[in-house]
């Protein structure tokens, strides 16, 4: 999970380099309710999660570990890769909305 504020001027994403499970928590962490990103004031409120994405690595890893089998090895180990993946993406839309609705 990424944090990020929107930058409205120029129409992006800027994202943050703290983590936090909840906005309380990222309170906490930065010792106030609001924060400067890019010499901009924004509220913790402001702020927002995405998820990352990691499924396609997993499955590089998964085939580049199954290489050392061959075809078979790569299918197999791309197979494996992908259901990590797949789960370590599902817990990491988990945690974007339970910040999110924090």
């Amino acid at each position: 999970m990424r944090l990020f504020v929107e930058d409205n001027e120029k129409k992006e994403r800027v994202y943050l380099k703290q983590t936090a499970r909840t906005r309380s928590e990222l309170v906490e962490r930065i010792g106030s309710r609001t924060l400067r990103v890019n010499n901009k004031i924004y509220s913790v409120n402001d702020v927002k999660a995405a998820p990352s994405e990691n499924t396609a690595g997993a499955i590089a890893l998964g085939g580049a570990i199954g290489v050392l089998g061959g075809v078979p090895g790569v299918i197999i180990g791309g197979a494996i890769g992908a259901l990590f993946g797949k789960s370590s993406d599902d817990e990491d839309k988990q945690k974007t909305i339970q910040f999110n609705r924090s």
